[in-house]
Formats: C-alpha cells, structure tokens, sequence
C-alpha cells in the first residue's frame, strides 16, 4: 500500500515515537501545515544532498511518517510545531511542485518482529517508561537510547533504515559502552 505525502527533509533523523519541535518559516512549509493540519500525515526525511532551506532537497529513501502535535505562531512571524514520529517509511517516485514542496510515494514499511527486552535491560527500560515513554521491546528501546547519544546523523539514519529489532539494539549496546556514564538508571 502507498499513498502520496508531503515531504519535510531535514539534517537531522527522526525515529518512531520521537519528538521533534520545527520552525516553519518557508511558505512551501506553511502549505504543507496548511494541507495537513493535525489530521493527515506527511514524512520527515534526512538530506542526502542539498539544504533545509532554498531549493528542493534531495533525500534518503528511508524517512519517518509524522504528524503535528502542536502548532503555535510565534511573535517573529514564524510558526512552531512540534511533531510526533508514528512509523518508519520507504519513499519513492518524489516530485516537487512549483513553490519547491515535495512530494513522494510512501510505502508503509512491514512491521518489526517483537523482540523483548532483555532482562539486563529492563531496569534502563523501566526508566524511560518513568520518563514518559512507551518501550514494548527492544525496537523502541533502541531508539529511545538512541535520541540521547552523541551519535552522528549517518549513524542515527543506519539504525532508522535497520529493520532487524535485535540488530539495532546490539548496535546501540556499543554506543552506550563507547560512552559510558551517559545514561545512569
């Protein structure tokens, strides 16, 4: 199944379950607000080459569909919004219309296999749900540490396009030993 959404690329990698605050200020932008609102959704996708601001970017294949939570005007014109990442997405057949928004085909990517969380995680799984996050298994329990680390945008997008749960968190088991003390429970 596909359906065709508005794109919104970025230098940075939004995982499911994540948050994301934006300022919109590019009128491409406020008609994407505009055809979205708080119903319907569009992507949030990593720059492979280009800018967040000017012409139209090129992307990675792998994005994250989102929604917007809340919308506020600021007091500079601008508008906030902060947006709440649902599912990982495969992009296709992208186009750009006049004003420079671009649009893709996205293709709901198949559903994770469920992998618990292993017992010398579950404390560290524990304390994120006491954060307000909600940790299923070790797909979500991967991202959430990964929100925190010091990681580079390359790797942030790696462990989004990893469809293996188990092989995203052994990947982000060797960041947390790369930076011990980062996360204490």
């Amino acid at each position: 199944m596909s359906e065709e959404l508005p794109l919104f690329p970025l230098d940075t990698v939004l995982f499911p379950g994540g948050e994301l605050p934006l300022r919109i200020f590019e009128m491409r932008y406020r008609r994407l607000v505009d055809l979205c609102g708080r119903q319907q959704p569009f992507v949030v996708v990593r720059i492979r080459e280009g800018r967040e601001v000017g012409e139209p970017a090129f992307t990675h294949e792998i994005g994250t569909r989102v929604f917007f939570e809340q919308l506020l005007s600021q007091r500079d014109g601008t508008l906030g919004a902060l947006v709440l990442g649902e599912q990982r997405v495969r992009l296709s057949d992208w186009r750009a219309e006049e004003d420079g928004l671009v649009f893709a085909q996205v293709h709901q990517m198949s559903e994770e296999t469920y992998v618990p969380i292993p017992d010398d995680l579950k404390l560290l799984a524990a304390t994120l749900e006491d954060q307000g996050h909600a940790i299923p298994d070790v797909g979500m329990l991967a991202w959430r540490l990964a929100e925190g680390l010091p990681l580079n945008a390359d790797a942030r997008q790696a462990l989004l396009e990893e469809s293996d749960a188990a092989q995203r968190l052994e990947s982000v088991r060797a960041w947390l030993l790369r930076y011990p003390g980062w996360f204490s429970a």
